[in-house]
């Protein structure tokens, strides 16, 4: 075969643009420390790098983002149930000085103030707490807090609150006071004295005071007029297994009308300034027997700032009287909001305020600034009998005023010992209380575990996963470096040899 200047000088030509080529790959493996610059190059490594790269990107999603916002809200519930629990615990130590030794009037007004400031930084410190500007207790609607954050007086409420039978506690009531009256003599006070009893009554306390009298359909102006409106419904399974509905009529009173607290038995008595259901001892009777679940419906009008929102505890309507405007509030109850923390694997994050903080905190606060008041009034009523005794100079006179002072000492024991047992019932609220707040804490404990040990295990995938990456599409750097300089080298070569190769002729040998 004959081989000619041209086919030397063209395979020459083949050989360095090779050389050139190997030197141009391992030169830019090298530089980029990457085994591939384009799909191209190698399809396989290509299409894992693919994979992989979708992998990492999803788990480092998950990781740096989803979990450790989830872990951050759950913290932030977390802080906040534990700063109630504690403020529970204090609380329960002023219930038991009150419970358990008599106040004088100043320390009790002390114990008072120092009681409603600890409600004051469950509801408004805690209660009302947010992340990253979304309130945590307040279910779906993240935007709007879970109290009111002023005085509202255009709203109108018609709540529906359930309750078990279990809810249902006694509540001590002393009727009746003594009152001076001139001219009075002390058998007068003294008949006065037989009218005052301290009486105990089966009480449902709503989760609001200072109700509404007025029924929600008047409210909206229409043409509802019933007195009785607040309907009491219970049900439950007879012996047969049948649902059993009972709806119960009220009477609608107020805490200060004369007979506010004449119960009959069979009776269902609404007091809406205070914010309780009386129950009669037949009624209460057939809801314990059944072991019933009830419903109370009722009407609140005018919040003060810090008020609970109903929407976030119960099912109810709401009316504003300045732009006609009605909204239907669904039962708030599972309002569960979920983040998705690994490949179809969601978590809840939340836990509802409903779900964990009791509104007898404040409910049994309540009631016990009323004992307290009117053992307040009962001391000041004997304060001025002891200065009209000091000043008087008639001793028919005087008797009777020691007679009146006797009779307003009666009733002051009797309101004492009310004042004990809702010091006593403060103590009682606490531990219920600290009993729905534990089972949310270990509730939302649980489902920390779960979200901690989905991110360990995701942090750990994420660094095989980087790994597996870098093994696919990643050069070893001395590798890398040998291989290229081995190219560069032949390239040398074969330009060396090229050149002298192509500098020959058949003329230099003639």
């Amino acid at each position: 075969m004959r081989v000619t200047n041209s086919m030397i000088s063209n395979s020459a030509q083949s050989h360095i643009g090779n050389a050139k080529s190997s030197l141009l790959k391992y030169e830019e493996q090298f530089t980029s420390e990457k085994k591939i610059q384009r799909p191209s190059d190698d399809p396989t490594v290509a299409v894992r790098a693919l994979k992989y790269r979708s992998t990492v990107s999803q788990i480092t999603q998950y990781v740096e983002k989803n979990v450790k916002d989830a872990m951050s809200w759950m913290d932030t519930t977390e802080s906040a149930l534990k700063n109630i629990n504690s403020v529970l615990v204090d609380m329960k130590g002023y219930l038991n000085q009150g419970a358990n030794d008599y106040l004088a009037q100043d320390e009790r007004n002390s114990v008072l103030s120092v009681l409603k400031q600890y409600v004051s930084s469950i509801f408004e410190d805690e209660a009302n707490s947010d992340y990253s500007g979304r309130y945590v207790f307040t279910g779906y609607r993240t935007d709007t807090s879970l109290l009111f954050s002023e005085a509202t007086k255009n709203l109108t409420y018609d709540i529906k609150e359930n309750f078990k039978y279990t809810d249902i506690g006694t509540v001590n009531v002393v009727t009746g006071n003594v009152t001076y009256q001139d001219g009075n003599s002390a058998q007068d006070y003294a008949d006065q004295m037989t009218k005052i009893q301290k009486q105990s009554f089966y009480k449902i306390p709503l989760a609001y005071k200072n109700c509404s009298k007025a029924s929600y359909g008047s409210v909206k102006g229409g043409n509802d007029t019933q007195e009785n409106y607040v309907t009491l419904t219970s049900s439950y399974k007879d012996a047969a297994g049948q649902n059993v509905t009972k709806t119960y009529n009220t009477i609608t009173r107020a805490s200060s009308d004369a007979d506010a607290y004449d119960v009959g038995d069979d009776e269902v008595i609404y007091l809406y300034d205070t914010g309780e259901v009386l129950v009669g001892k037949n009624v209460y009777g057939e809801l314990q027997e059944n072991q019933a679940e009830f419903q109370v419906n009722y009407c609140k009008s005018e919040f003060d700032k810090s008020d609970i929102r109903p929407e976030m505890y119960f099912e109810c309507q709401s009316y504003n009287q300045v732009s006609k405007k009605e909204i239907n509030y669904s039962d708030p109850a599972e309002q569960t909001i979920k983040y998705e923390v690994n490949f179809s694997q969601n978590m809840t994050v939340n836990t509802q305020g409903m779900d964990a903080i009791d509104t007898d905190i404040y409910r049994t606060i309540d009631y016990l600034a009323n004992v307290i008041n009117d053992v307040d009034d009962v001391e000041k009523r004997i304060s001025d009998a002891d200065k009209m005794i000091a000043n008087c100079k008639d001793p028919a006179e005087k008797k009777n005023l020691e007679a009146y002072k006797e009779s307003l000492e009666t009733e002051r024991s009797l309101r004492v010992t009310v004042m004990t047992e809702a010091f006593g019932k403060g103590l009682s609220m606490v531990d219920k209380a600290q009993e729905k707040l534990n089972v949310a804490v270990a509730d939302l404990g649980t489902r920390y575990s779960r979200v901690k040990l989905t991110y360990d295990k995701l942090s750990d995938q994420k660094v095989d996963v980087e790994e597996q990456l870098s093994n696919n599409e990643d050069v070893n750097i001395s590798d890398a470096y040998i291989n290229m300089t081995q190219a560069d080298n032949l390239y040398q070569y074969a330009l060396t040899a090229t050149s002298k190769i192509l500098g020959n002729t058949l003329l230099d040998y003639i």
